[in-house]
């Protein structure tokens, strides 16, 4: 048993590894115009884009966090079950705990005028904790509502982009440097909507080159996730 659980954590390590080696290497950098790992069979060049063109072009929503100020739920509105009402504490490792965050009642949520994250949208942190993101998934209700620490990202166009593709780039070295070298201007940690979309995207033109690539990274995530889940259920045992 002691083996067993040796071995999947040895395995959950060696993945991560992989898939930071890989977020360095399969998106071009420092204003290349192909990445250095690629799939075969693609050639074009990348473009180079910011996020707020792509809403321009209508292929993103305009991104959207959570209401500021009065309108803000308070903590004495929390109740058991509900809407979700997620900080960015609820965003880790890629993944959205839906079961641990806080709720707020329906008919507080309709009180509320912006936020309203659905299944299928990309989620970024972005005060506070910078940078965490997570696909939303496995929501039980008509949406959950977002905190102003959290900004989701609605795919308007899905054949000029793929949601997968756009959580993996979300993770990439240069993106997640200029999130945070740009979010540490401010006094505390945060980068806002303004902002988030002035950041740099580049992607593939070809869509099957971006959904090869998000599938990638999903496999390896669920790969993570596999040895994870493993090593506890050995521990258990």
């Amino acid at each position: 048993l002691d083996h067993l659980i040796t071995l999947h954590q040895r395995k959950c390590e060696q993945t991560k590894k992989l898939k930071k080696y890989m977020l360095q290497k399969m998106f071009p950098r420092n204003g290349a115009k192909v990445p250095e790992i690629r799939f075969d069979g693609f050639t074009y060049d990348w473009e180079q884009r910011k996020l707020g063109e792509l809403v321009k072009e209508g292929i993103l929503e305009a991104p959207l966090d959570g209401n500021h100020g009065e309108k803000h739920p308070t903590s004495d509105e929390y109740v058991d079950s509900g809407i979700p009402f997620l900080m960015a504490s609820d965003i880790h490792n890629g993944e959205v705990n839906i079961y641990s965050c806080k709720y707020i009642t329906k008919e507080r949520a309709e009180r509320l005028d912006k936020g309203f994250a659905r299944n299928g949208d990309v989620l970024l942190t972005h005060k506070a904790t910078i940078g965490e993101t997570a696909i939303l998934s496995n929501l039980m209700t008509e949406y959950a509502m977002l905190t102003p620490q959290v900004t989701y990202y609605r795919i308007k166009n899905e054949e000029r982009l793929n949601r997968e593709y756009l959580y993996s780039f979300f993770n990439s070295l240069d993106f997640q440097t200029e999130l945070k070298t740009k979010a540490a201007q401010s006094t505390r940690p945060y980068i806002g909507i303004t902002a988030q979309q002035n950041l740099k995207i580049i992607l593939p033109a070809e869509i099957d080159e971006q959904i090869r690539i998000g599938l990638y990274f999903r496999n390896l995530d669920h790969l993570i996730t596999l040895h994870q889940r493993k090593c506890e259920q050995t521990k258990k045992l």
